[in-house]
């Protein structure tokens, strides 16, 4: 059976973010697949409306046998287990307990009416593009040609992405 490798956005912003994102990785190895990279953890804004609580954010890289609408039923499934109980509408985003965003499958290009690969806003999100500069700086996105970096340079997101005090991910690769 053939091994895709996927690319994860992982993000909480509603108490105890540490521990959403934890167990969202556990559910991710148990249900998806093995996690072969994973991104320091970030503090960062949030973008497009207002919470007092800042994000975590992170990246994991994952080799899974599992097709990418597969994917998306799982990460739907792991996100509603760990309460998550909206999805943000027409860009009305709101604070969650954890957001799961397939960003990469392959180096392909997909579009469909629930999914959309590589991730539609991922190239304006620095949030989700210096944790992916850590990792894959040399990535070529699918559509654009650019490299992560390239992009991750020409990015007009002005937020301050800052890398979080606490690690509490790096016991994942051990």
């Amino acid at each position: 059976m053939e091994i895709n490798q996927l690319v994860l956005s992982l993000g909480s912003n509603i108490n105890s973010r540490s521990l959403y994102i934890t167990s969202a990785c556990n559910e991710i190895l148990s249900e998806i697949g093995e996690i072969i990279n994973v991104s320091r953890v970030y503090s960062t804004p949030p973008i497009g409306f207002k919470s007092k609580v800042h994000f975590l954010n992170c990246c994991l890289i994952i080799n899974t046998k599992l097709n990418k609408n597969l994917i998306l039923l799982k990460i739907e499934e792991i996100e509603k287990k760990l309460g998550r109980t909206k999805k943000s509408v027409k860009k009305n985003y709101i604070s969650r307990v954890i957001d799961i965003d397939i960003i990469f499958f392959n180096k392909e290009q997909f579009k469909s009416e629930k999914l959309i690969i590589p991730h539609s806003s991922f190239r304006d999100r620095k949030f989700v593009l210096i944790p992916l500069n850590e990792m894959i700086p040399n990535y070529i996105d699918p559509i654009s040609q650019l490299t992560v970096k390239q992009i991750l340079e020409n990015c007009k997101d002005n937020s301050i992405v800052t890398v979080y005090k606490n690690q509490f991910l790096n016991t994942l690769l051990q």
